[in-house]
């Protein structure tokens, strides 16, 4: 599954385009399963600017291990 970011919405509205949202405009997201025998892996690839490197650090990992603990149910 990939996303591929155009813009920004605040309030369920599309924000018009301004220089912050054009830094990442075009991003990607790519999310991809990969059975091997009985076990499955997540990969994830994400086009990040400088500016949210620590927060998908931070972020990525929690979503991830629920994800994980969800599947595994």
């Amino acid at each position: 599954m990939a996303f591929k970011h155009l813009g920004e919405l605040k309030d369920y509205k599309e924000v018009p385009p301004n220089a912050e949202t054009e830094q990442w405009t075009g991003a990607m997201e790519t999310y991809r399963l990969d059975q091997k025998g009985d076990l499955v892996d997540l990969h994830v690839e994400v086009d990040v600017i400088e500016k949210h490197i620590d927060y998908f650090k931070e972020a990525f990992p929690k979503g991830l291990e629920t994800i994980k603990e969800l599947s595994e149910k």
